[in-house]
C-alpha cells in the first residue's frame, strides 16, 4: 500500500501508524491538518535509537508496550517519537 493511502486508512479506522519514514508521514500530517480530512496518529522511531535486529527485538518492543501502557495515553499530541523505556 503506498503511503497515503496508508495514512488515509488509518485516519478512517482511527488507527495509528509506527513510521521511521519521518519524511514522507510528516508531510501528509501536515496536508491532513490543512484539510477535515481525519488524520491518522503517528509514533516516529529511528535506526538509531532502535537498531533492527531479528534476533533481539526486545529494545523497540519494550519502547513500544511503554507508550502505550503510559497512563497519559490520552493526553499525547497526535505525532509523537518513541523512546527508550
Amino acid at each position: 500500500m503506498a503511503d497515503a493511502d496508508l495514512f488515509i486508512w488509518a485516519g478512517q479506522e482511527s488507527r495509528g501508524l509506527v513510521t521511521e519514514n519521518v519524511k514522507d508521514f510528516r508531510r501528509l500530517f501536515l496536508r491532513a491538518e490543512e484539510s477535515t480530512r481525519r488524520k491518522a496518529t503517528l509514533l516516529y522511531t529511528s535506526s538509531r535509537t532502535f537498531p533492527r535486529s531479528r534476533r533481539d527485538p526486545g529494545q523497540l518492543v519494550a519502547a513500544l508496550h511503554a507508550w502505550l501502557c503510559d497512563p497519559d495515553a490520552g493526553r499525547r499530541p497526535a505525532e509523537d517519537w518513541l523512546r527508550p523505556a
